[in-house]
This record gives C-alpha cells, structure tokens and sequence, in this order.
C-alpha cells in the first residue's frame, strides 16, 4: 500500500493550471525573436578547435575528443541530414541555435509567472558568453538545454509532487550524463533533495507497495538508459574511421576516454590562483548581466530561500559547484563552463524583478499596474545593452582580425575558410601539420567536403622531425621558432611552404608587378583572393619578392592602403616576411618567396577604388630606419594594385 504523501507515488499531486494563451505566445516569440537574432549573427562555415571537430565528427559518426559526447553526436547526425542550410558546417552551428533557442524556452517555464521567467530569460539570452555559444556548433548551448531541463523538472517535481515531473526529471538528467561529464555535480543535490523528499517515510519505508517498486524500476530505467548512448562509442570506433576521430583500442583506453582522466590535471585548487579565478568569474557575471542584473539576482536568491527554501537551496548548491568547478577549470575558454551557473542565476534575476516588483505592489495596493510595469522596465533595462553586443557579434565573423590568425581568430572569423581552400594549391602527396585549432576545419575539408584526400594532416606541429622523415612535401598551418635554420619557408596561402632549398620560380597563376626596391628586391606578383569587398571583410594578399642579391641585412615589411587622393587609410606591419619566420639575412641570390598577409578592412570604409602598396625598410643601429627606393620611381611606397570597396 503507498505511503500518502510520497514522492514515487502521491496520492493526490498538486494540479497545475494549464499554459494559457499568453504564455504560449510569449514562448513562441521569445524562440523565434532570439532564433533570429542567433541565425543573424550565426558563425558563417568551418570553425577550429573543438567546434571545427564537432562539425564534422557527427556528421561521419566518429569519435570526438574525450569523453565522446554521444547524445550530442547523434542528434547532430539527425540534425545534419536535414537540407537546413548550405554546408554541414553551418548547419551544426544552427543546431547551438536551435537547442539555445529552446534553453531560453524552458528556463521562462521554470519560474511560476511569464513576466519574471520571460525576464529570466531574456537576461541569459543576451549575455555574451551564452549568445557566444549559440553561434558555434560547440556542446555547451546544446548542454544549456539539458540543465535547464533538469532545473524545470526540479522545480516542478517539488512544488507539485507530479509523477510526469518525477520521470521528466529522470529522464533529463539521465540525458545530460549522456551528453557531458560535468552534469555529474547534480548528483549530490539530487539525492540531497530526494531525501529532504522521502524523510517523513523513511521510517516506514517497509510498508511501500509493489506499485511502489514498480515505480522505483520505471525511474531508474529513465535515468540509466540514455547512458546506453555511450555503446555508441566502441561501435563507432570499429568502423576504420579516417583520421580526426579518436581511436582507443584496449579496456584501460576506453576507461581513460571514457572517465577523461587526463583532464583530472586541469582542475586543481590553489588558493594563489583561485582568488583571481573567482574575480575573473565575478567579472564575466557583472560583464553579462549587469549591475541591475547582479543585484536582481541577489534580491531573487534571498526571495527563493525565504519563499521556497528546497528549491532555493537546491540551485545555490548546484551553481556554487558548477562555479568552483568553472573557476579551477584550467583549459583555454574556461568561461564556456560558466553558463550552467548563469543559467541559475537568470533564474534568481527573474525571481528577484518579482520579488521586488511584487514588495513595490504591496507598498501601494492601489496602483495595480505597478507590478508589471516595473517587470517591464527590467525587461527593458536588461535589454539596453543588446544592439550595441548585436553590432559585435553581426560583425565578428566577417574577418579575422590581424595576423594571429591560427588561434583567436579561428573561433569567429573566416580563416578557417581560407585555410582549407589553401590546401587545393599545395603539392601532391603533402603533409600539413597544424594544431588543434587549424587541423580539425583541415579534416572538415577532407571528410565532408572531399577535398584533397591525398594530403595528409599532423597533428600536433610538433611531429615535424618525424613528418620531415617521410620525405613528403611539407606545410605548415602555424608559425613554429626556427624555422630559417633549417629551411627556405614561403606562404602558400595561409600555409607555410617548407622547402629544404631555394625556390627560384614563380608559382603558376600571378598577378606580375616587376617593382624593384634598392638594388637587392623585386616585388615579383601577387595572388589576391577577390578584387572586390564588402566592409568589414579581409583581404587576403600574398606578396611575391624575389631577392636579386644576398640582402645581407633584415628588412620589414609594411603594407599601406590609400584612397583616390592617396591619403594613407590602413598599415599592416610585419618585422620579417612569411609571418615573421624568415628574415631577409636568410634569403639567397635569385629565391622566390611567398609572403601572406590579411588587411582587415574597417567597418565605416566608404565604397570606391583603393590602392594597395608596399614599403621595405630596415632599422639602423642608431635607432633610426632607412626605406628602400623604387627603382626609377624616386618613390618608397610599390604600388602593387588595387581593389575595389563594396557598399556595407
């Protein structure tokens, strides 16, 4: 016989009213308004790093970096079949869209009214590091939907007692496990709250009916079933898959993979680093949500522990762990781990314009209209600061920014783009070796869109000796120190071409510009990827110089931009040709090389013809510097061509 006042099985849950009209609206507006907003300001194609991985990984069922993430994998398989966009690649970065969009939905459901859950909602919605997220095909936007799921199910299960809460909540939290490792930290709270749930039986906890085992079994199936997703993985692996994908072959690597042993290294406690890593989280909070949203979410805690002690003490366990984890969480975009903890603290936001709003109705019973129009105004307020985040995120993908562009500017620019278009150039049979940020948009090319399967891709960049061994034409997809030691470096694109000598040819396909500079350079050509761009894009430009002597000394580069009354709009410097790895002391009599460099071209630039050109120069021993002249020209800028501004 059940026990009344269980939580496996009430005797009589709580009703809950049904959606009305309005609600169901306002979900429907708020999806498709910040659907809108992310599609816009949507990642364009290929990324690098872990995104440029799960862009093509679910496509190919294949295994991503530790721990496998198949829940994700799979959808993304489902979700790429879908003819949803024009490349895989961006489809996958709608799918963070999508689930983000969807996130926002849940989490205005978990408070009890639509104005302080739309308020909740709109205060994450907008928040850099999670609008970040859902732009990019990367696990946590997709992950933010899981925990809000939990959160909903919590709070439902608690303040009704309903079964279809209960199972929701098994069901979600069995789901996120099958999604990422960290969701593990609501273990503990869990069972903390189940317990606060079961003690007034637990002493006749004898007298539960079969009904109630049966019910026991039904929860536990909910929650461990999903985590049969991870079979996926060994199955994965047994197909030969081509590289890119992760390959552990005994038990103890399935355990390691599984488990993600080696980033046990990268949490750690040291109170010398762990002030400063909390500052840095209290920073990214204030940065997101505003002062106005850090003192409604403070007012809106204190509200819950008074109000609803259960469910307020529940989400400040979960977010001070999933903070602390975020805060010793020792990897690059450590932030990304932030936005489980966010997402509570949205939800303490919109319990807090409640809170007050409602403290504000008392004061004066008669102004009833107060209420909802002091929620609007922190709707309006925690909005304010929404197109000036918009024009940033609308823009960053346009370019890549200056000339670190293998790292930073792989995760929202188009370098990705033009480093695997440079693989059609490079020779056959080549090796490229790259890091993690450009290797994984190299197998994208490979595998989803075929190109160059001839080629093979190294990583780490550190496997040069061992890929030098093979004797296979070599490039590089970053800079490494000493290069010019041992080789004749030039840019083939983005690439770095090794060459164990010197190369005295042009390569096919130039632009030919015969400048000469002093008596030891010629601007020989270029290659310009487009005549014609639209602010704020890059222009791509690969120099060609040909050393007419031994140049004996190190010159510089610097390349100008100027209008039609040849006022100088733009310079890119670089202290040594091919990205800064080979100094003109290094270059031979008659050698050819490749030198890449990226304009970006300034927001506001007005539309008209522009001419480019460039400037050698060298510093001297007194501090000052000697430019080279065009020979014939009496003239220190090479005018090399032009291009042609777009319209914004």
């Amino acid at each position: 016989m059940a026990v009344h006042g269980s939580p496996i099985t009430p005797a009589a849950p709580a009703p809950r009213a049904r959606a009305t009209g309005l609600v169901r609206w306002l979900s429907l507006a708020l999806f498709a308004s910040t659907l809108a907003v992310y599609v816009s300001t949507l990642a364009p194609g290929v990324l690098g790093g872990d995104v440029g991985e799960l862009q093509f990984v679910p496509h190919i069922l294949g295994l991503p970096h530790p721990t496998g993430t198949p829940l994700f994998l799979l959808v993304g398989k489902l979700w790429t079949m879908l003819p949803l966009a024009s490349s895989v690649a961006r489809r996958m970065n709608l799918l963070s869209a999508v689930a983000a969009g969807l996130a926002l939905v849940v989490v205005s459901h978990t408070l009890s009214r639509p104005l302080p859950g739309l308020l909740a909602a709109l205060s994450l919605a907008f928040a850099p590091t999670f609008w970040e997220q859902a732009t990019m095909a990367d696990k946590y936007a997709f992950n933010a939907l899981l925990v809000a799921l939990v959160l909903y199910f919590v709070v439902r299960w608690v303040e009704t007692a309903s079964p279809s809460a209960l199972n929701g909540l098994a069901l979600s939290f069995g789901l996120s496990l099958a999604h990422h490792r960290t969701n593990v930290l609501f273990a503990p709270a869990l069972l903390a709250l189940a317990w606060w749930r079961t003690r007034p039986i637990l002493p006749r906890v004898r007298a539960l009916s079969r009904e109630d085992g049966r019910r026991l079994l039904h929860l536990a199936a909910l929650l461990l079933l999903p985590l049969l997703l991870y079979l996926y993985l060994p199955w994965a692996e047994a197909r030969n898959l081509p590289p890119g994908t992760w390959h552990p072959r005994s038990l103890e690597d399935w355990y390691h993979y599984i488990m993600d042993t080696g980033q046990i290294g990268y949490v750690y406690v040291d109170p010398a680093d762990l002030g400063e890593r909390l500052v840095f989280y209290a920073r990214t909070l204030q940065g997101d949500v505003g002062w106005l949203g850090v003192a409604l979410g403070l007012c809106g805690l204190a509200s819950l522990l008074r109000r609803r002690p259960a469910i307020g003490l529940f989400l400040l366990v979960i977010a001070g762990l999933e903070a602390f984890l975020a805060a010793n969480h020792h990897v690059p975009r450590h932030w990304v781990y932030f936005i489980p903890s966010f997402l509570i603290f949205a939800l303490w936001i919109g319990e807090g314009g409640e809170a007050l709003a409602g403290a504000a109705g008392r004061l004066l019973p008669r102004l009833s209209i107060l209420r909802p129009l002091l929620l609007a105004a922190a709707i309006l307020a925690v909005l304010a600061p929404m197109p000036a985040r918009y024009e940033a995120f609308r823009t960053a993908h346009e370019g890549a920014g200056t000339l670190d562009i293998w790292r930073q500017t792989l995760k929202q620019g188009r370098m990705a783009e033009r480093i695997g278009q440079a693989i059609a150039a490079v020779d056959h049979d080549a090796i490229i070796l790259g890091d993690w940020e450009q290797a994984t948009p190299l197998w994208y090319y490979q595998q989803v869109e075929g190109w160059r399967p001839d080629v093979q891709v190294i990583y780490p960049v550190e496997r040069l000796a061992e890929a030098a061994a093979t004797g296979r034409p070599l490039y590089l997809a970053r800079t490494a120190p000493g290069l010019a030691d041992t080789w004749h470096p030039s840019n083939a694109g983005p690439l770095i071409a090794l060459q164990p000598a010197p190369n005295s040819e042009l390569p096919e396909g130039i632009s030919p510009i015969g400048l000469r500079l002093g008596n030891a350079f010629e601007l020989a050509g270029c290659r310009a990827e487009g005549t014609q761009f639209r602010p704020p894009a890059v222009v791509p430009l690969t120099l060609y110089w040909r050393a007419l002597e031994a140049p004996g000394y190190d010159y510089s580069v610097s390349l100008r931009f100027l209008d039609g009354a040849g006022q100088e709009l733009l310079r890119v410097d670089s202290q040594h040709p091919v990205l800064g790895t080979y100094p003109t002391s290094r270059w031979t009599a008659g050698e050819v090389v490749g030198d890449y460099y990226e304009i970006q071209l300034p927001a506001d630039l007005a539309a008209g013809t522009y001419r480019w050109g460039v400037i050698l120069y060298r510093t001297l021993p007194d501090g000052g510097w000697e430019n080279l002249e065009v020979a014939g020209t009496g003239q220190e800028l090479a005018v090399g061509g032009t291009i042609e501004v777009l319209p914004r």
